[in-house]
């Protein structure tokens, strides 16, 4: 697990919140296998860039949003 992966799951995570939406809307939403899905919002595994775009177009958002601000990379 790379802090990388952490805080761009945490980034989902807050805007999956703050949409009020679930896993189950954002998988049909972008059409991430589910176990993909749950892997990558535990930074298990990394998000990709698309699935990071596809994400992001599910919650109405850009995708750069997800994404943590570069100052706070170790």
């Amino acid at each position: 697990m790379d802090q990388l992966d952490v805080m761009v799951a945490e980034g989902v995570q807050r805007a999956l919140a703050e949409t009020g939406l679930g896993i189950k809307d954002l998988v049909k939403g972008t059409s991430i296998p589910p176990s993909v899905l749950c892997h990558q919002l535990a930074a298990e595994t990394s998000f990709t860039l698309s699935d990071l775009v596809r994400v992001a177009s599910a919650l109405g958002r850009r995708t750069v949003d997800l994404l943590p601000d570069v100052g706070r990379i170790p």
